[in-house]
């Protein structure tokens, strides 16, 4: 058996609504005082601390600069994510309730690793109905690479979870290369699932343990279980 890091966007669910793109504008000119877009850079698989870095050094920052903000910026977000939840659309993707619901019927410990500030995902994962299949989690607010939160999710999970962990005793399941490339660099195995922006065919080219296209497939169950 490993413990399922779960990623939230394009991998639990589908965002209908701006959310993500609203939280970063009003951050951005709220600490920073710049109209700036997520949307200008490609930001699948990143944290948010990385998005917001990336974006403003395109408006003349430093990274220092950025960076010293940063509790602000997470903030910012946490409250406008609070304020506004009741305006966010959201849909759970194909398999996912089975899922974790056969998940913890086995008595199987699960966390999320996502690039969105923590604030701002566990809005979501209560919107939607799934936040208390989670015993912990590791966010785009708690590190800055996102390879960083495999050890988060680790330590988190000895704390929530009284017990001691391995990295060897993680998988990540997400839905972009870099959910996969993370995997990598950390030793663990990943399952990729073709329901966020990149289609199956491209995904397959970086080779995860296993490659499903929703997470209706039996496959994914049997993979965390007996792995």
């Amino acid at each position: 058996m490993k413990i399922p890091l779960f990623d939230i966007d394009g991998t639990l669910m589908k965002t209908q609504s701006p959310i993500n793109k609203d939280v970063f504008a009003y951050a951005a000119k709220k600490v920073y005082g710049i109209d700036a877009k997520q949307t200008e850079i490609n930001p699948e698989g990143m944290t948010d601390n990385q998005i917001m870095v990336q974006v403003l050094k395109l408006h003349g920052l430093t990274e220092d600069k950025v960076k010293q903000k940063i509790p602000q910026q997470i903030q910012a977000v946490t409250d406008y994510a609070n304020t506004h939840q009741n305006e966010i659309e959201l849909q759970v993707l194909p398999g996912v309730k089975e899922l974790l619901i056969n998940l913890k019927n086995n008595q199987i410990p699960m966390g999320v690793l996502t690039g969105n500030v923590e604030g701002l995902a566990w809005v979501k994962l209560n919107r939607v109905g799934i936040r208390d299949f989670f015993d912990f989690g590791a966010f785009g607010s708690q590190a800055y690479k996102r390879i960083e939160l495999v050890e988060i999710a680790r330590k988190n999970a000895e704390k929530a979870l009284g017990k001691t962990f391995k990295t060897g005793d993680f998988m990540i399941v997400g839905d972009t290369p870099r959910d996969i490339a993370c995997a990598r660099e950390a030793g663990i195995k990943v399952i990729l699932v073709a329901t966020g922006l990149f289609p199956y065919e491209k995904l397959a080219e970086e080779k995860p343990d296993l490659l499903v296209n929703t997470l209706e497939d039996q496959r994914v169950f049997d993979f965390i279980s007996k792995n």
